[in-house]
């Protein structure tokens, strides 16, 4: 045992000699290392201190970065809705516009098909119209050249009459005063102004409606000129011309003072000029010169009669054709005219019994 003090005695005074100044060393050692360690604590906590206010940042930054994620979520998906819904629609628009182009190209194919008949009908009526036309162009043209120089063959010895009608009239009107002092036993006789008179007027109704026919002929020919040519043209225009010279003609012609347009009591006035003249007889060869004169006159326009052409059913037939004429006629006029072929006959017969 004190061998065991002794070491241990041995041990501690070595340990005062030797470990003594060691573990002051290593004691300063670790002040200096704590104090180092301290220091680095002090820097790691001011670290840590801005580590946490970054990493708070950062948090509050990730925080705000979620929320507008979500928000941009939640807007993307709506727009994915929408878009959706757009898509939906436009698919069904798509799908209705097909079945409409497709209804379209039907129509348009129906359209395309019904112009091109439409055309070919058309095309097949105009020829056939044009056939017409060309056939009939020549019927129209030899009528109106028929018709045209009917009334030109039928002009000239109307015009002709009119004329020695006027002239016979003037000649009479020379004895009409002698004429008037015939006694009222003697107006039983035929009165040969009144005969010349109304041939005068039956002549002229004539004239104008065969001028009235020809006017309306050659409206309705030059107002259709334009649309087809026609054959003929200078014949045709050449017959107007010629009529129009006949026309010329007649309006050329003076027309007299008719007794039965405007009827004067030349009878009475002459007996109240000389109410004590008592009126004496004509001589016998005076009278007679007239009468003569009268029958003569009566039996050339009844021999021109015989060559000019019943026109009364020719114009009949042309204004059902060309429309009516202008003119309107009287009654007595249109009763004249119906009875003129039965008074020819009478003239003929007369003429041909004096013959």
């Amino acid at each position: 045992m004190f061998h065991t003090l002794w070491v241990l005695h041995g041990r501690v005074a070595s340990f005062l000699v030797y470990d003594i100044p060691r573990l002051y060393d290593i004691h300063v050692e670790l002040a200096v290392e704590i104090s180092e360690l301290e220091r680095q604590r002090d820097d790691l906590e001011a670290e840590l201190k801005k580590v946490n206010i970054s990493l708070a940042a950062v948090h509050a930054r990730l925080h705000n970065a979620r929320e507008e994620r979500d928000q941009f979520e939640e807007a993307n998906n709506q727009i994915v809705g929408h878009l959706k819904t757009k898509e939906d629609e436009l698919s069904k628009s798509i799908a209705s516009c097909k079945a409409e182009a497709d209804v379209l190209t039907t129509w348009t194919n129906f359209l395309e098909d019904t112009w091109v008949l439409q055309c070919s009908y058309v095309e097949i009526k105009e020829k056939q119209v044009n056939d017409e036309l060309e056939r009939h162009e020549d019927y129209f043209v030899n009528m109106a050249i028929r018709l045209l120089s009917n009334y030109k063959r039928e002009l000239g010895p109307s015009i002709s009459c009119i004329r020695k009608f006027v002239e016979n009239l003037k000649n009479l009107s020379e004895g009409s005063e002698k004429a008037a002092t015939l006694d009222n036993e003697d107006s039983t006789v035929l009165n040969p102004r009144k005969n010349l008179e109304e041939e005068y007027l039956d002549y002229e109704a004539k004239i104008i409606t065969t001028f009235s026919v020809v006017d309306n002929m050659k409206e309705q020919f030059y107002s259709q000129q334009w649309k087809i040519s026609r054959k003929d043209d200078s014949k045709v225009k050449e017959l107007f011309d010629d009529i129009e010279k006949f026309r010329a003609e007649f309006e050329a012609i003076e027309r007299p003072d008719l007794e039965m347009e405007t009827p004067t009591p030349k009878v009475e006035t002459q007996s109240s000029e000389n109410p004590q003249k008592t009126p004496s007889p004509p001589p016998i060869p005076d009278s007679e010169t007239p009468k003569s004169q009268i029958d003569e006159q009566l039996k050339s326009p009844a021999i021109k009669a015989e060559q000019v052409l019943d026109t009364e059913a020719e114009l009949a037939k042309l204004e059902s054709e060309f429309g009516k004429v202008d003119r309107d006629y009287s009654t007595e006029e249109v009763g004249d005219w119906e009875f003129d072929e039965l008074e020819r006959e009478l003239r003929a017969g007369d003429s041909a019994t004096s013959k």
